[in-house]
C-alpha cells in the first residue's frame, strides 16, 4: 500500500518552462514576421525544407549571432576598396571617366544610398552571395537606349534552368516555371558562390547550417533547464516515517504519518529566516545544487557545435574571435588560404561592375574597356614577410659574390622571388 501522500505544493514555473524555446521559428499560422520577404515556415529547424529558402536563410542570418557574424566577416573581407581603370587611348579613357561619373548618380535602384555606388553594389551582391549563394540583376537602359540607367536586383530563385542533352543551359525567369519567360545571357547578370555541374546556381553557403543549428537549439534548451536546476542551492528534507503502533490499523497508520509529514512541511514552509525548527532525529536536512551540482561539460560541447557552424560557413574560428589555442604558424597558413578564397570570390565579383560599365561605354560608343581592381586586405604578417624577403636578397648577394651564380641568374631569381611575394 502507498502510505505517503503526494504533496501538491504551489510551484512557479522556471524561466525555461514559462517561455518558448530559446530559438524557435514562427509557424505558418500566426507568424509574427509580416514584413516583406519575412519567413513563415516550420517551427523546427530540422524540418525547414521549404520552397522559400532565401527567406529562411535571411531569417537565420539575422537571428543567429554566429551566422550573422560569419556573413558579415565574409562580406567585409571581400568588399575591399576598389577602383575602375580603363584600357584605351588617353582621350577615350577620359571620356569613359566622365561617363562613369554620371552613371554613378543613377546606377543604384535605391536613390537614397550615398557613398561609392559601385562599392555598394558589390556589398549588396556579396551579402546575397554569402546568404543564399546566388545573385541576379537586370540592367535598365535609358529611354532613348543611349546608355545604362540603373541595375535592378532580381530574385535569383526565380531563375529556372534547363538543359537538353548535347546543348547548353537555358534559363527562364518568373515566379512559376511554367509561366516564366526565356531570358538571354546578355539580359540578366547571374553570379554564384560555387560551381556545380548539375546546378548552375552552385552551392548555398548556409545549406549545411540548419542541421547543426537544430542540434544547438535543443542543446541550449536542455542546457538552460540543467543550469537553472543545478545553479541554485536548495534544501532537501528527508523525513523517516515512524514505526507503526501495536494494534494500529493500516488506515490509522497512514493517516498519522501523513499528518506528521504535512506538519513538518508546514513548519519548513512557514519558517522565518530568524527562526529554528525542532524535531526528532528522523528529519535530515541537506543542501543540493549550486556550484556542487554544476557541470562544465556544457561549455566543451557547445564549443564543438560553434566550430561546426563556423566550418559550415567556410571560415576559421579565429576569424570570429573564437581561437582555441591555435599556433601562430597555423594561423598564418589559414590566413593565406583565406586570402586565396577572397581573391577567388573577388575575381567573380569584378564581372558585375565591369559588365555594367562596359555595356554603358558600348552604348555611348566609347572605345575603352573598364577593369575593376580591388585593394588587397591588410597583411598582419607583412613585416615578417618583408624581413624574410630581405634575408633572401642577402643570400642571393652572397651567392653572387661567391660566383656560385651569374649576374643574370641573380636578376632572374630575384625577379621571380619578388613576383612570388
Amino acid at each position: 500500500m502507498n502510505i505517503f501522500r503526494k504533496k501538491n505544493l504551489h510551484h512557479t514555473p522556471r524561466a525555461s518552462q514559462a517561455h518558448d524555446r530559446i530559438f524557435k521559428l514562427p509557424v505558418d499560422t500566426g507568424s509574427r514576421f509580416n514584413f516583406l520577404g519575412g519567413y513563415s515556415g516550420p517551427d523546427s529547424l530540422s524540418t525547414a525544407k521549404m520552397a522559400s529558402k532565401q527567406a529562411f536563410y535571411r531569417y537565420i542570418r539575422e537571428s543567429i549571432p554566429l551566422v550573422s557574424a560569419a556573413v558579415w566577416a565574409w562580406v567585409k573581407l571581400c568588399n575591399t576598396p576598389s577602383s575602375i581603370r580603363f584600357e584605351g587611348t588617353d582621350s577615350e579613357s577620359k571620356k569613359a571617366e566622365i561617363e562613369i561619373r554620371e552613371l554613378e548618380q543613377t546606377i543604384l535602384e535605391n536613390p537614397f544610398f550615398r557613398g561609392d555606388p559601385f562599392r555598394q553594389l558589390n556589398e549588396l551582391m556579396f551579402t546575397e552571395i554569402f546568404t543564399v549563394g546566388r545573385f541576379a540583376g537586370k540592367l535598365h537602359l535609358l529611354k532613348d537606349g543611349s546608355g545604362v540607367d540603373f541595375l535592378e536586383t532580381l530574385d535569383a530563385y526565380q531563375v529556372h534552368w534547363g538543359r537538353k542533352t548535347g546543348q547548353k543551359w537555358t534559363a527562364k525567369y518568373g515566379l512559376v516555371e511554367s509561366e516564366a519567360k526565356t531570358i538571354k545571357p546578355d539580359e540578366i547578370f547571374v553570379s554564384t558562390l560555387g560551381q556545380d555541374i548539375s546546378n548552375p546556381f552552385g552551392i548555398e553557403p548556409l545549406s549545411s547550417i540548419p542541421f547543426v543549428l537544430g542540434i544547438e537549439e535543443q542543446f541550449l534548451d536542455d542546457m538552460a533547464k540543467s543550469s537553472h536546476n543545478a545553479g541554485f542551492p536548495r534544501l532537501q528534507i528527508r523525513i523517516t516515517p515512524p514505526e507503526s503502533w501495536d494494534n494500529e490499523k493500516p488506515e490509522q497508520y497512514a493517516s498519522r504519518i501523513n499528518k506528521y509529514f504535512d506538519d513538518t512541511v508546514s513548519e519548513f514552509s512557514d519558517m522565518a529566516i530568524d527562526k529554528n525548527i525542532f524535531s526528532w532525529n528522523d528529519v535530515e536536512v541537506s543542501i543540493i545544487g549550486g556550484e556542487k551540482g554544476r557541470s562544465f561539460t556544457w561549455k566543451i560541447h557547445r564549443e564543438q557545435i560553434i566550430e561546426d557552424v563556423i566550418t559550415g560557413m567556410k571560415l576559421f574560428p579565429w576569424v570570429l574571435g573564437r581561437s582555441h589555442g591555435t599556433t601562430k604558424e597555423w594561423v598564418r597558413s589559414q590566413y593565406n588560404l583565406l586570402m586565396q578564397e577572397v581573391d577567388s570570390i573577388q575575381s567573380s565579383a569584378r564581372s558585375l561592375v565591369e559588365w555594367i560599365v562596359n555595356e554603358h561605354l558600348k552604348l555611348k560608343k566609347i572605345n575603352a574597356a573598364a577593369m575593376l581592381v580591388f585593394e588587397p586586405n591588410k597583411d598582419p604578417f607583412e613585416i615578417e614577410r618583408e624581413n624574410a624577403f630581405g634575408k633572401r636578397i642577402e643570400n642571393l648577394d652572397k651567392l653572387l659574390q661567391s660566383k656560385v651564380i651569374t649576374e643574370d641568374e641573380h636578376k632572374d631569381t630575384l625577379r621571380n622571388k619578388w613576383l612570388q611575394t
